[in-house]
């Protein structure tokens, strides 16, 4: 409405200057033929302007919002006869979109995809995408200007983003009645084992929307039984954590390892199983022996065991023959140290790094650690006795990419126990930062054995100060644990990251060797070949260490890389896993849906009628004899 009183303002200005104030100065007289042009002038510029400044041309109408229907399969979750649910999920989803707006408002599909589509469409669809994503229909109404009206059961992964939806928007929630069901929603293994070992399996088992009895869990690994407990009684949606010991039997392989929950009643078979893959080696991954234990052991073995997931064994020499077994403290005797160091794929030694395994030993690789000896004790009116080593450099070596962006000039000092020496300096330190640069770490290869050399106490300042200097003191080790760990045996150039992974979700791969792309050949035990899955991927990591690629169906998958192989086990979508609903129907958010309203520069009658004012306006004032 102000934009017409602005163009009749103009119009009613306009008509003034031309007509009214010569009227005053008595040059004209104010005749019906006067006041005739004065209304052809005001009315034509009133229009001119009112096309200018875009004034409406009638009513706002109310844009058709956009409708969004969720096709995951949490729709098929425990719905007895699956033929006869769909047709009646169709039909209530088609009349919910209906009721939603009128027939012209856009129709899109979410789940782990945005899809455009139509009422027929809905009509031949199942529920099946493996995750209910909502965000990238919230992004297509915002962008439309439009409200969007959410046809869902309730169970949306990203439901923060519903915060963002546009005025108007709202939800309408179509309800199953609950069943009973237990599902497997998490197992936690080690990424590897050594044969023999006793492992802890941590399992999380949730239930539905109807309280459950008893169960029983059972853990199988390569198909046959290797422990089972006892899964209490579970109210509605709550869950437990469950940790089973496992004994890994002796072998070199990839070990399929599974957890199924057993309960009655249960409505919905197809989450009681959750699988994950483990490396089982005949000789331990590494094994970590100080004797001289500090803060430093306990930082680095965090690192080797976080960070890279590297399975570790660590003993500690607490006095002359008194040695214990790092975590528990078990007493062990020398000779068992030794025998187990002997059969490590990648031995740690700190403190006397003259200690050696069994006669005749040869680990495939070595970090010696060589700790700097007790400081003295300040006297009175010193500030205090303890040399201290910065970081200066990190020089031309097979690590120099993982440790070029250190902050040198933020880390804390260290206390050197002497120059290292080997065939390639790794990292350079400076005293009080002055003087010569020392090498504080150094490599040497011979015969395809690794082994690294580190001088120095104080490493463990750097993770305790937090922040770049704890990311500092993992990216430092976590590169000599890397280089050195090559001769471990793992040489593959990519694998699967750890974990559980399931369809709809994105496949993790880590990188294993030195090349940036990788290419991985998939086969699916069983099924040759599946269908929509890709019988190869091409890894593209660049200066990662690890990345992923689009989501693949649920199988267990052979995988081959320059190397060696490895499993990739893709469990059933998380879709299918028992959860509260995050979302009750009724609004979103306050407001009013966006609105489009007819413009007046949009016809074309107004500017012909523009036209025709003006040119009889001049016509007027030509026949009554002015210019």
């Amino acid at each position: 409405m102000i934009r017409w009183l602005v163009a009749i303002a103009l119009g009613l200005l306009a008509a003034w200057l031309a007509y009214g104030l010569p009227l005053r100065a008595g040059s004209t007289h104010g005749t019906a033929r006067h006041w005739g042009l004065a209304a052809l002038r005001a009315a034509a510029v009133a229009l001119v302007a009112a096309l200018l400044v875009g004034a409406p041309m009638g009513r706002a109408v109310p844009r058709a919002p956009l409708v969004a229907l969720d096709v995951s399969a949490s729709w098929r979750r425990a719905v007895g006869d699956e033929s006869t649910f769909v047709q009646g999920w169709r039909q209530g989803v088609a009349d919910s979109a209906r009721r939603a707006q009128p027939a012209d408002a856009a129709l899109v599909l979410v789940g782990d995809s945005l899809r455009d589509a139509t009422l027929d469409d809905v009509a031949a669809t199942t529920p099946r995408d493996g995750a209910s994503r909502v965000r990238p229909a919230v992004d297509r109404a915002a962008s439309l200007g439009r409200s969007l009206v959410l046809v869902t059961d309730g169970e949306v992964d990203d439901a923060d983003a519903l915060r963002d939806a546009p005025p108007g928007s709202r939800v309408v929630r179509l309800t199953t009645p609950p069943r009973r069901d237990v599902a497997v929603a998490e197992l936690v293994v080690p990424y590897s084992a050594t044969g023999g070992d006793t492992v802890s399996a941590a399992v999380t088992v949730v239930a539905g929307g109807v309280a459950t009895a008893e169960g029983e869990l059972r853990l199988r690994i390569d198909g046959s039984e290797a422990a089972s407990s006892p899964v209490p009684p579970l109210a509605p949606f709550a869950g437990t954590r469950l940790t089973v010991p496992l004994v890994v039997a002796r072998g070199d392989r990839v070990a399929v390892v599974q957890a199924i929950v057993e309960s009655p009643g249960d409505a919905e078979g197809r989450n009681d199983t959750l699988a994950v893959a483990m490396d089982v080696g005949d000789r331990p991954s590494a094994v970590f022996v100080s004797t001289a234990p500090d803060i430093d052991v306990r930082e680095a073995l965090t690192v080797l065991r976080g960070a890279l997931d590297v399975p570790t064994r660590a003993y500690l020499r607490l006095a002359p023959s008194v040695w214990r077994v790092e975590g528990s403290l078990a007493p062990i005797t020398e000779a068992e140290v030794k025998a187990r160091a002997a059969t490590a794929g990648m031995l740690i030694v700190h403190g006397d790094t003259a200690w050696r395994p069994v006669a005749g030993a040869a680990t495939a690789s070595r970090v010696l650690w060589l700790p700097a000896p007790p400081t003295q004790v300040a006297r009175a009116g010193e500030l205090t006795r303890t040399p201290e080593w910065y970081a200066a450099a990190a020089p031309a070596s097979p690590l120099m990419a993982a440790l070029a962006a250190l902050p040198f000039d933020s880390l804390p000092p260290v206390t050197l126990a002497g120059a290292a020496r080997g065939d390639n300096t790794v990292l350079t330190m400076r005293l009080s930062k002055r003087g010569e640069a020392q090498p504080a770490i150094a490599t040497r290869s011979a015969g395809g054995r690794r082994t690294v050399v580190v001088s120095g106490s104080g490493y463990a300042g750097w993770a305790l100060r937090g922040g770049r200097s704890r990311e500092a003191f993992t990216a430092l080790w976590g590169a000599i644990f890397d280089w050195a760990s090559a001769g471990r045996g793992d040489i593959r150039a990519a694998r699967p990251v750890p974990g559980a992974t399931r369809a709809g979700d994105p496949v993790s791969w880590r990188r294993g060797g030195a090349d940036s792309v990788v290419v991985v050949r998939l086969t699916a035990r069983g099924v040759s070949p599946l269908p929509a899955a890709p019988d190869s991927l091409v890894l593209r990591f660049g200066a990662r260490t690890e990345t992923a690629t689009p989501p693949l169906p649920a199988a267990v998958y052979d995988v081959e890389t320059a190397g060696g192989r490895s499993v990739l086990i893709v469990n059933a979508a998380r879709e299918w896993l028992p959860k509260a609903p995050a979302v009750a129907a009724g609004p979103l958010t306050a407001g009013a849906a966006g609105a489009d309203t007819p413009r007046l520069a949009d016809a074309g009658w107004p500017f012909v009628l523009a036209l025709l004012l003006l040119c009889a306006e001049w016509i007027a004032r030509r026949s009554s004899g002015q210019r």
